[in-house]
């Protein structure tokens, strides 16, 4: 049945420009070899069947004022999911350069906005499954959730997967922008109040002058978020991408570091990026800022057959101008922990949600306003927590890549999976100096991740 979609789906899809493909890509290497067929009848049980905007494509109106309308459109699985042979000699290499290519050019617009590319030869006689999903259908959470939908057997909730990817998807009415408003704001007015309530205890008043600070500096930066500082960071984008990944990192080795200096894995992870950025752009890098997408849907509660988008925007500081490793996770904590006092995720869902009512260039004026102010987009979604079995082929590892969005050259994706933590890197290939200046940065990166 043809629906709106929620002004925040809308922008989105409104954010989509040549330079930066609103597309969220993700990977499962698998080990062996994967049966076309079965996949394709998997999707069409466990997907198409269950997700209404998965056989539905967007319709723009003609006055070019949102929301956009979603109109029904059977997708042929055959041309949704192809197979390819990867590029000899199948190795990681040819891998990212496919993925680059699919990065660099939009989905078919005549059809639902989502596919599923089988590399074959990869590794040997493994198989590489790559899922391109417009980000206006889903946001990472959604796509972990079709993940484990895709996946042989039902993950339990008791072995700690959540809910919200493990449980089938709940039929939802109404506008899901009024209705995440309307649950979180009542929730956001409570911990202030409990807050001010709480002053007169020990440690309260210093507690409550923390958060009012902190949300003073959140309304400033929100309403006129700075221009960030001017580094190789800062070019001029084109269509071409690249995509590469880090080493596996053991999820214990990370949280442990964090605990040695009172972070989380976010900020430890979230610090060797910094790191990595002082490396490749030179020891006298200024503190740089980032956009970090931040989820607001309850892991515990099933997601909405609409899959769609439940998240907001933070601009944290990232300690680029910090030479010691140690201190660049306490001063990433601390930013965090500023943030979190604050509503900044829920007033940018609220901006952007809104801006989806209207053109697309208000939309992109205003996602763009926060782009500046930063110098790359860093997002952290928790993955399954145990190996998944596509098909009866085991997944030996799992990945995706956050799009950028207005001019950010440069996105840094963070997923754990099974025990493991790995980050993909999507680039404006002429920004960061061809192939090898990207290669540059996940050396960098590589190297901040050995050292934890």
């Amino acid at each position: 049945m043809d629906r709106w979609a929620s002004g925040i789906d809308t922008a989105w899809l409104q954010l989509e420009q040549p330079t930066n493909r609103m597309v969220v890509h993700g990977i499962l290497f698998c080990e062996g070899p994967v049966d076309i067929a079965a996949l394709r009848e998997r999707v069409r049980e466990r997907w198409v069947a269950v997700y209404p905007g998965l056989r539905q494509r967007p319709t723009w109106p003609a006055s070019g004022l949102g929301p956009v309308r979603w109109v029904d459109h059977e997708p042929d699985l055959g041309a949704h999911i192809d197979t390819v042979a990867l590029a000899a000699p199948g190795d990681d290499d040819a891998l990212a350069r496919h993925v680059g290519e699919l990065m660099s050019r939009p989905l078919p617009e005549d059809r639902p906005w989502w596919a599923i590319h089988v590399l074959t030869g990869w590794a040997g006689e493994g198989t590489a499954v790559v899922v391109s999903i417009h980000h206006g259908l889903a946001d990472g959470v959604a796509l972990n959730h079709l993940f484990h939908a895709l996946a042989d057997g039902a993950p339990g909730t008791e072995e700690g997967t959540p809910v919200a990817y493990a449980a089938p998807p709940k039929r939802r009415h109404g506008v899901r922008d009024v209705r995440l408003v309307r649950r979180e704001v009542p929730q956001r007015l409570r911990r202030l109040t409990r807050t001010v309530a709480g002053s007169s205890r020990p440690g309260g008043t210093r507690e409550l002058a923390a958060t009012g600070r902190a949300i003073g500096r959140s309304t400033a930066l929100i309403a006129r978020p700075p221009a960030d500082a001017d580094t190789a960071l800062r070019g001029r984008l084109g269509e071409a991408k690249a995509a590469r990944w880090s080493r596996s990192v053991d999820l214990d080795v990370v949280k442990r570091a964090g605990k040695e200096h009172g972070g989380s894995v976010n900020d430890v992870l979230c610090a060797a990026v910094a790191g990595a950025l002082r490396s490749f752009l030179g020891e006298d890098t200024p503190r740089l800022r980032a956009v970090m997408p931040t989820n607001l849907r309850r892991l515990d509660r099933p997601v909405s057959h609409w899959l769609g988008n439940e998240f907001g925007l933070v601009l944290p500081t990232i300690p680029t101008d910090e030479p010691d490793p140690g201190r660049r996770v306490e001063r990433m904590h601390r930013t965090m922990a500023a943030i979190k006092r604050t509503n900044q995720a829920l007033a940018t869902f609220i901006g952007i949600a809104a801006a989806g009512h209207g053109r697309a260039a208000w939309t992109q004026a205003l996602v763009g306003r926060y782009a500046e102010a930063a110098s790359l987009i860093i997002t952290n979604v928790p993955g399954p927590v145990r190996e998944l079995t596509l098909a009866g082929t085991p997944v030996r590892d799992l990945l995706f890549w956050v799009p950028c969005s207005g001019r950010l050259a440069l996105g840094v994706s963070i997923l754990s999976y099974a025990g493991r933590v790995r980050l993909g890197v999507a680039a404006d290939t002429g920004v960061l100096g061809g192939d090898e200046g990207v290669d540059r940065f996940v050396a960098a990166l590589d190297e901040q991740l050995d050292r934890l």
